[in-house]
């Protein structure tokens, strides 16, 4: 009966594990000295396939959650409706930028990547951190 209950509260706190999304690029540069995480930048806009599949596949991936939640806060700009830093050039949607505390560029990369080149690409940032 313990293992039941163990195996349902997995499951039901895994249904809810999202990554950590913050509002805005201020917000996120507030939170990273306190957590000392690195931050990704999602350049998108309205009717993008690849970054509609990056949010609805590979962010919604427990694997892709659980690596980007220990060390990484994201923050989603709209190429569009947003103010977007000039450092942080679109290079087509969706474009990808992990940033340090000191608002340093640590990495970029453009398009969409399926679950396990994502995960490459968080581990080659924190190597470069």
């Amino acid at each position: 009966m313990k293992k039941i209950l163990i195996i349902m509260t997995f499951l039901a706190s895994s249904l809810f594990a999202q990554m950590n999304w913050i509002g805005d690029l201020e917000d996120a540069y507030d939170n990273v000295e306190t957590n000392k995480k690195i931050i990704m930048v999602m350049l998108s806009q309205k009717g993008c396939p690849p970054c509609k599949y990056m949010k609805s596949i590979v962010f919604k991936d427990d694997k892709v959650i659980k690596e980007f939640n220990k060390s990484f806060l994201a923050v989603e700009l709209d190429i569009h409706e947003d103010a977007v830093p000039l450092e942080l050039e679109n290079f087509g949607t969706p474009t990808f930028y992990f940033l340090n505390a000191d608002e340093e560029i640590l990495g970029r990369f453009v398009g969409y990547k399926n679950e396990k080149d994502f995960l490459d690409e968080l581990d080659t940032v924190l190597m470069l951190e």
